[in-house]
Formats: C-alpha cells, structure tokens, sequence
C-alpha cells in the first residue's frame, strides 16, 4: 500500500471583523477588505434589521444609489461614518467594539450582528 502525503489547506486564522466606534465610525479590517473585495468599492448603503438585530452594508458602485455612503481608505481598511444611522435605531456605543463579518450568500451583504449590544434608553428621535 502507497502512502498518501497529505498537505493541509492554507486557510488564514484571521477572521474578517469590523470595529464600531462611539462616533459611529465602521471600519472593516485587512481580512474583511480582501474577504469581501472592499478594496475597488467606493460607497456603501446600510440597512438595518430590527428583529435580528443586525447591520447590513451593500457595496454600491456610484454615489447615485439612494442613501450610498462614501467609503474611505486607510493603509488597508476601509471605513464608513455613519452616526445617523445609530442615532436612528437607538443604538450607542461606550467605547468602540469589534465583531465579525459575515456576508448573505444570496443577496451578497455584508452583516454585523449586535445582538450583545443594549439599545439606548429612552424615546427616539423624531423623523423629520
């Protein structure tokens, strides 16, 4: 009987994560940039999903999209300031925090779970 050399899978142990800021800055690091191609992306539109809690970020090609963001580049992260956006939905940070990255197989966004974070207190803001 041959033996059969066997060569593990070069996978990185680096999970993509982005890091939420109290200013409400989303920034996504190295390994989430080269995961999810973020590095030719331009702008962004954010959803959210109250039920599950649950940031969604479409990559969007031109500024044209309605609620497209601008994304902005550093060294090898990318970033989104949205402070709107939490302020919106209720949520607010302390101090910055990381979490995974995840990606919707069919519709291609990208996802952050909060469920670990508290919802602030209080009444929401008025919709103008």
């Amino acid at each position: 009987m041959a033996f059969e050399k066997f060569i593990p899978p070069q996978i990185s142990g680096v999970r993509p994560r982005a890091t939420i800021r109290p200013s409400g800055l989303i920034s996504f690091d190295a390994a989430s940039v080269e995961s999810f191609g973020l590095h030719s992306a331009s702008f962004a539109v954010l959803y959210f999903d109250k039920t599950r809690k649950m940031v969604g970020i479409q990559i969007a090609k031109n500024a044209d999209d309605d609620g497209a963001l601008k994304l902005s580049r550093r060294r090898r992260s990318v970033s989104v300031k949205a402070p709107q956006f939490f302020d919106l939905y209720g949520i607010s940070f302390e101090e910055a925090q990381r979490f995974d990255v995840g990606q919707d197989p069919e519709t291609k966004i990208l996802t952050i779970s909060l469920k670990n974070v508290p919802r602030r207190r209080g009444r929401r803001p008025k919709k103008i």
